[in-house]
């Protein structure tokens, strides 16, 4: 039951749309349902599983019991096709078992269902190679394509899909999920600034690696704030250390461009804690944020999100995370 209720209440407005779609016998052949993480684009792909597959609706809803529910829940369809990348890229042998898959009837039934996750992680050829199957599905086959990036999808996969845009999770209710978990307030409220995904989160906070991230991000600002080269200095010593993939480098340069938007915002007169993220560390940033321009401090948030740029051009994290750091310190003591 899970799938089902998380669609209904991650995306109430999509699952009722689509209701009305499917009683009216106009499901399009295939959908590209864009949002973040933790919106619950998964979600509403099984519960749309589970709507076509149940053999026993309830008022129009899957029970969830029945055989065909069951399968679905447990991944054991022969007739719900699911593709996933490993690592960065959806791997060529996933795209040729889902040309083969293409090429077959349903074992079951009349109906078949393929969901591909991260559709944007396809490359240009694993996408062109699949265009014919996507714009000439055959009668029963239905194609939910899954990404966080639209404008990273081939245009030509856009435009033979039908795009669904996903709301993302609401902050109260992510806030409250986060509660729930045990996530303390300091992380809960960074965390917000991060991601709209409880189970991304409960990710970082393995091996309190998010606790020990935000601390490393508030001691070096600690430094850069007040142009101490001191921060050039904890990029050495705390924060490589945490970086040990190319994730958690995004996160933390992800954190070093949040504490500086914070502090961009209280220089603009917006200090309501719900607007800002790193909380505990208020006192400090309204230092900051007192003692610069907002015309310096807005500059140097433009170079925090220019980081990450840099490492996404497979600059090593260290040199930008260093530059960084000199880059503040010089914008501060001019």
């Amino acid at each position: 039951m899970a799938d089902q209720l998380q669609a209904e209440s991650l995306q109430p407005l999509i699952v009722r749309q689509l209701q009305t779609v499917i009683k009216n016998h106009e499901l399009a052949h295939a959908y590209l349902f864009v949002g973040p993480t933790g919106s619950g684009k998964s979600q509403l792909a099984k519960w749309l599983a589970l709507r076509l597959f149940c053999f026993n609706l309830q008022n129009g809803e899957p029970d969830l019991t029945c055989p065909e529910c069951q399968r679905i829940l447990s991944g054991n369809h022969p007739d719900v096709v699911v593709a996933k990348p490993e690592g960065r890229q959806i791997k060529v042998d996933e795209i040729r078992h889902l040309k083969d898959e293409f090429t077959k009837s349903a074992v079951e039934g009349n109906r078949k269902l393929f969901i591909i996750h991260d559709a944007e992680k396809m490359t240009n050829n694993a996408a062109n190679s699949l265009l014919k199957f996507i714009e000439e599905p055959g009668s029963g086959v239905y194609i939910l394509m899954l990404t966080t990036n639209k404008s990273a999808v081939l245009p030509t996969i856009r435009s033979r899909t039908q795009v669904i845009e996903l709301q993302p999770l609401p902050r109260a209710e992510l806030e409250k999920g986060l509660a729930q978990n045990g996530v303390p307030r300091t992380e809960r409220t960074v965390a917000l600034g991060l991601t709209d995904s409880v189970s991304e989160v409960m990710e970082w906070r393995k091996d309190d690696w998010l606790k020990q991230a935000i601390t490393a991000i508030s001691l070096w600002y600690r430094h850069t704030s007040k142009a101490n080269m001191l921060g050039f200095v904890d990029v050495q010593t705390e924060i490589v250390k945490l970086a040990t993939d190319r994730q958690k480098q995004q996160l933390i340069l992800d954190l070093m461009a949040l504490i500086w938007r914070d502090t961009l915002l209280i220089a603009n007169g917006i200090t309501a804690e719900q607007d800002l993220h790193f909380v505990q560390e208020q006192e400090l940033l309204s230092f900051t944020a007192n003692n610069y321009s907002v015309r310096t401090l807005l500059a140097i948030s433009q170079e925090t999100l220019t980081s990450r740029h840099l490492l996404d051009q497979n600059m090593a994290f260290q040199n930008v995370a260093e530059q960084l750091t000199i880059k503040i310190v010089r914008a501060l003591s001019a």
